[in-house]
């Protein structure tokens, strides 16, 4: 009677092993399922250094006014540097400009304008009461856009 015991006994064992195997396995296949659906667009990071080198002040510079004589409404000068500016911003305030106060040259319907290999003239439109107009701030890229923040 122990002979029979001991086969049903190991019988047993042999059926919780098993069921434990299979049991890991399928997790293990739910698992991957689950983590298979998961993608991540690839991304670059490193660091590095380079040579910035900023425009040269702002030459010939010249306003445009509206009829009245009360606004002004462009603004036009001439920036140096050894490439051609691919974004431009200027704000004319009465002192330190605020972020709102920044205008695109471009995309206010203005431009930018190559005139040697080294000067580039840039126009911009806006609207600005004469009286609080006499500081005149450029920001100006060579690659990419200015973000003023």
């Amino acid at each position: 009677m122990r002979i029979g015991k001991r086969k049903f006994a190991s019988r047993k064992r042999n059926i919780a092993g098993l069921c434990a195997f299979v049991l890991a396995g399928v997790i293990g296949v739910g698992a991957y399922a689950f983590t298979a659906s998961n993608t991540i667009k690839a991304r670059y990071a490193g660091a590095g250094t380079a040579t910035v080198s900023g425009y040269k002040n702002a030459a010939d510079v010249s306003y445009s006014f509206n009829e009245a004589g009360t606004k002004m409404t462009a603004v036009n000068f001439v920036l140096e540097g050894s490439e051609i500016p691919s974004d431009v911003k200027v704000a004319l305030t009465e002192g330190t400009p605020k972020t709102s106060e920044w205008v695109d040259c471009v995309t206010s319907g203005g431009k930018i304008t190559e005139l040697t290999a080294t000067t580039f003239e840039v126009s911009c439109k806006f609207e600005v009461e004469d009286k609080a107009g006499d500081n005149l701030a450029v920001a100006a890229v060579s690659e990419g856009t200015v973000v003023i923040e």
